[in-house]
């Protein structure tokens, strides 16, 4: 039904790591619970788990688990750990029934781990059936709907299995017919917000298995985990990137851009900055012209989960492109935004700096290139300045912006020195 050449990649662990359950060697005191850690935090490439100040389970990477181990339900004190340190990321004590198996998952960004403990105790459907429950562990996605379609089934006319996944919340089981399925997931209530479209899940008859919704790599895409109760991992990585086009150009350039099949402008008119556009992830050949010149570039390498801009700038007889990385994570702060600098002036090769009610946000900004964001207090009446290194007379400058609390924004300058235009775009 579907192509050998599946996203889904299961995870290969070893025999010492293989789960007591599932290879059935070990003890099996009735005394005691079974207890694993699931690293599903990007911010942490190797956690450790302590119970009652003992090393249970150590550098466990993200998308893995380690081997079930036997805790006494009376004295579980847990922590988690950076792999090999004793400072705790977090201390709490599960609830724990003897004779019963459960997950640790621990998930979130760097500096905001958090963990949610999963039951791994419910019995099997029955023939011809599968029970799947969702957890969102991607904070900087917020709240998705989850669908399983066939292969061919338009996203328009289908219904989620799951509305509103909210972040850190375990969903309830759910019937599904064994099968392979489609998996998309997208923002809550958007179909057109796709944030992965996976081509084959399978859940085979009688199989009990969580979802877990994970980060991508620019903060908006999605990763997944399917842990099987008591069992394996399989991670779904996103095969897809988004890019949008900068048109910055002098004297108002029309820019047209391809990157691999997909057309992202035909004749825009500088200076513009277009939406986000999902496509393959991978390395891809790019074409881009200003006036119906050719601007020379070099194939893209777009990271799977990842966020681009291509900046297309300079002079109409010599435009450059160039690609800047987007970071689209919400702000550690939700009370404030995020906001950063990009250089596009056409005949300014000098570093350029930017402050946002007098206070600096971003300095030494080189042409092509973006600063990274900075905190600032969200506000209806920001004064925001960009200034050129050696210029007497700033850039660009604007009174009276609206930077909403819990968003990005980018300021880009483009255009000529002498006649230079400011964007401010909420990039989500």
């Amino acid at each position: 039904m579907h192509k050998p050449w599946m996203v889904w990649l299961t995870v290969s662990l070893t025999a010492g790591v293989m789960l007591l359950a599932a290879c059935g060697g070990g003890s099996n005191d009735r005394t005691k619970a079974k207890l694993r850690l699931v690293n599903a935090s990007s911010g942490y490439s190797a956690l450790d788990l302590r119970v009652d100040d003992t090393l249970t389970q150590g550098a466990v990477p993200y998308g893995h688990t380690a081997s079930y181990v036997e805790v006494s339900p009376g004295d579980a004190d847990s922590a988690i750990a950076v792999a090999g340190s004793a400072t705790a990321l977090l201390s709490f004590t599960p609830t724990l029934s003897k004779d019963r198996y459960y997950t640790l998952l621990a998930y979130g960004g760097q500096g905001a781990l958090k963990q949610v403990q999963l039951d791994d105790n419910v019995g099997e459907p029955d023939t011809g059936r599968a029970l799947l429950r969702v957890v969102n562990a991607a904070p900087d996605a917020g709240a998705v709907d989850i669908y399983l379609t066939g292969s061919d089934e338009p996203l328009a006319s289908a219904v989620p299995l799951q509305s509103a996944a909210a972040v850190g919340a375990v969903g309830d089981w759910l019937t599904v017919n064994a099968a392979t399925w489609r998996l998309r997931i997208t923002a809550a209530g958007n179909k057109a917000d796709l944030r992965i479209d996976l081509p084959a899940l399978a859940l085979p008859s009688r199989q009990i298995a969580t979802l877990v919704i994970t980060p991508g790599r620019g903060g908006v895409l999605v990763n997944t985990l399917l842990l099987v109760q008591q069992g394996s991992i399989t991670a779904g990585a996103s095969p897809q990137a988004r890019v949008r086009l900068a048109a910055g150009v002098a004297d108002g350039g029309a820019v047209a851009a391809r990157v691999g099949s997909t057309v992202l402008a035909t004749n825009v008119g500088s200076p513009a900055v277009d939406v986000y556009t999902l496509l393959p992830a991978g390395t891809v050949p790019v074409v881009v012209s200003v006036n119906g010149q050719a601007v020379l570039m070099p194939d893209a390498a777009l990271l799977a989960g990842a966020d681009y801009t291509l900046l297309v700038r300079g002079p109409l007889d010599a435009a450059q492109a160039t690609w800047i990385e987007d970071d689209n994570t919400l702000p550690a702060n939700a009370n404030q935004a995020k906001l950063r600098l990009v250089h596009g002036v056409a005949d300014f090769s000098a570093a350029i700096a930017m402050t946002a009610d007098f206070v600096p946000v971003a300095d030494g900004v080189s042409p092509g290139t973006a600063s990274t964001h900075r905190l600032v207090n969200a506000t209806t009446t920001a004064s925001l300045s960009v200034t050129g290194s050696g210029r007497s007379t700033p850039l660009f400058g604007a009174v009276d912006q609206h930077l909403e609390a819990g968003a990005n924004y980018t300021v880009f300058v483009v255009g000529p020195a002498a006649s230079a235009v400011g964007i401010l775009r909420k990039d989500r």
